[in-house]
């Protein structure tokens, strides 16, 4: 029976190595099924010999794999599909909605007792969930402000599960790493040499969290032991555009969101200096304590800068704690011709801003800042006995990460963001960056030769273009309408798979946000968008009239 087995299997073999290919993709395809062939042939040859031994481990019980040939061969076609998918992801949909079998699939199946195969878990991977992502390696996926990641970074976090590093404390290369990145950054955004000055987190949400509290420490000294409670009401400044994550960040740190105090913006979405000095004059003869100001670093709405080095000289003037967010708008500074726009940055006492973004990085991978490090050690250091340092041995290497932070258990993030540097360097990287402002250009350009129905938010600063949709045959005044219509523009949209925006709200009404954060994005992909845009708009236009008439 083996022999006949095996007999067949070798003459399916036969025949795929003489089969022809046609492009990359069916190449791929072609490997995999002949990886397939041979996993089946060894297995067979190995079950039919007792010369072999299969497992030499002492440990008979451990999670390992018994046979690591095997495991070995299914590592490579798996790490071969991955390839595959991101090679031919050009040609697959930007994003698919989940069908409703593999959704039960997923939501019906029971906790697992008895293990599977690995082959058979990573099956299920490459048929349920691969296919189904949220679509942010894709060209046309310009939704929020998501980066596509690289292949390098799968290779990189691939070395880290590998290593799986505990990266919040003790004496080992994942210390080293992550202090050089953090070097780096300093050194890039021009703040001054420091010894423990900022730490890689997962996001600028988290980041924020870190460098609001660090500037509360600077001001209430005792409460790490007194906390807030009947304590003086601190006041944060930031302009309407500041990002969400700012009022989480408040709300966590018990401040709450009435600490905000909002500033208004201009014509071009910055924040109004003479509103926010007046602001802070105010607050102060009313009993209020300001202790912080905010600035944007290229705007989540719109990509809007403020202008940091004004900011930066009020805050000094009011011994106020400034504080930069830039999530993805301060990597300008890699762009030699928009670096003029973080100007003052250099300035501020903490910025926060994400790796996997701009930088590409795999998520997640973001990033804290603070001037003088000794605030960090100050507001997060906790010394306990089973969390002792030596001078030698494991437990070297002060000070740890986790007292740089609110965790102790952290992954080696840092990992990523050194291996991207490491491969593409900070010009091209650059770049990228110059690139995709380039082609918000080109699109608003191309919007704009529809502006009888198609209305463009100006000034494009950076890489988000926002756009509305007024057809000419609706009452412009009908906001509503106009709101509805563009929102399932934008459904019908992502459903085709041809692109992914997102929407927002300018000055009340809503608006088809488009972010470019893509290193493989081209000027063909914003043709087949706008395209596209305008086919699925007559088509939405015909249905609703058919359906009035």
């Amino acid at each position: 029976m083996e022999h006949s087995t095996l007999d067949g299997l070798l003459e399916q073999a036969s025949k795929k190595l003489h089969e022809s290919v046609d492009d990359i993709h069916s190449l791929n395809q072609w490997k995999i099924q002949m990886f397939c062939l041979i996993n089946e042939i060894s297995n067979l040859k190995l079950s039919s010999s007792s010369a072999i031994t299969i497992n030499n481990q002492k440990n008979t019980t451990s999670l390992d794999p018994k046979d690591w040939l095997l495991a070995s061969n299914i590592a490579h076609r798996t790490l071969d599909s991955i390839i595959s998918a991101i090679q031919t992801r050009y040609d697959q949909p930007v994003w698919q909605p989940v069908p409703m079998d593999v959704r039960s699939i997923i939501n019906d199946e029971s906790l697992p007792e008895q293990g599977q195969t690995l082959s058979n878990v990573c099956q299920e991977i490459s048929k349920y969930i691969l296919p189904y992502a949220r679509g942010n390696t894709h060209p046309r996926f310009w939704g929020w402000a998501m980066g596509e990641g690289t292949f390098g970074g799968v290779l990189a976090d691939m070395f880290a599960a590998t290593m799986n590093i505990n990266a919040g404390g003790c004496s080992h290369s994942a210390v080293l790493v992550e202090r050089k990145i953090i070097h780096w950054m300093r050194q890039l955004f021009g703040f001054p040499k420091a010894e423990h000055g900022g730490i890689v987190v997962s996001g600028t949400s988290m980041a924020t969290v870190i460098a609001l509290a660090t500037a509360r420490r600077r001001f209430l000294t005792t409460v790490r032991e007194d906390g807030i409670i009947g304590g003086p009401r601190l006041i944060v400044y930031a302009s309407t555009e500041v990002h969400m994550c700012v009022t989480k960040a408040l709300e966590i740190l018990g401040s709450g969101s009435k600490a905000i105090h909002s500033i208004s913006v201009d014509s071009n979405f910055r924040m109004n200096i003479d509103e926010l000095k007046t602001t802070i004059d105010n607050d102060r003869k009313n009993g209020f304590i300001p202790f912080c100001i905010i600035g944007n670093a290229g705007t989540v709405n719109t990509g809007a800068f403020d202008n940091l080095m004004e900011l930066a000289s009020i805050a000094h003037a009011q011994n106020l704690w400034f504080h930069v967010d830039g999530a993805f708008g301060s990597l300008v500074v890699l762009d030699p011709q928009r670096r003029h726009l973080v100007c003052g940055i250099e300035q501020a006492d903490s910025l926060a801003f994400d790796f996997h973004k701009w930088l590409h990085c795999p998520y997640d991978a973001g990033c804290v800042l603070i001037r003088d490090g000794n605030d960090l050690i100050s507001t997060f250091s906790v010394h306990q006995s089973y969390l002792a340092n030596t001078e030698r041995g494991c437990a070297g290497d002060k000070p740890w990460f986790c007292d740089l932070g609110t965790e102790l258990s952290r992954t080696f993030r840092a990992l990523k963001v050194w291996f991207t540097l490491k491969e593409h360097g900070t010009i091209k990287l650059g770049q990228k960056i110059a690139e995709n402002c380039e082609q918000a250009q080109y699109l608003a350009s191309l919007l704009e030769k529809s502006a009888s129905f198609i209305r463009v938010i100006r000034p494009v600063t950076l890489n988000i273009v926002n756009f509305r949709v007024e057809p000419e045959e609706f009452d412009r005044s009908n906001k509503t309408l106009i709101d509805n219509f563009n929102n399932e523009l934008l459904n019908d949209i992502q459903i085709s798979g041809i692109a992914v925006a997102s929407t927002t709200r300018i000055h009340g009404q809503l608006f088809i946000r488009v972010c470019i954060i893509s290193h493989r994005c081209t000027l063909e992909d914003f043709d087949i968008f706008v395209n596209s845009l305008l086919t699925l708009s007559d088509i939405r236009l015909q249905n609703l009239n058919q359906s009035i008439n």
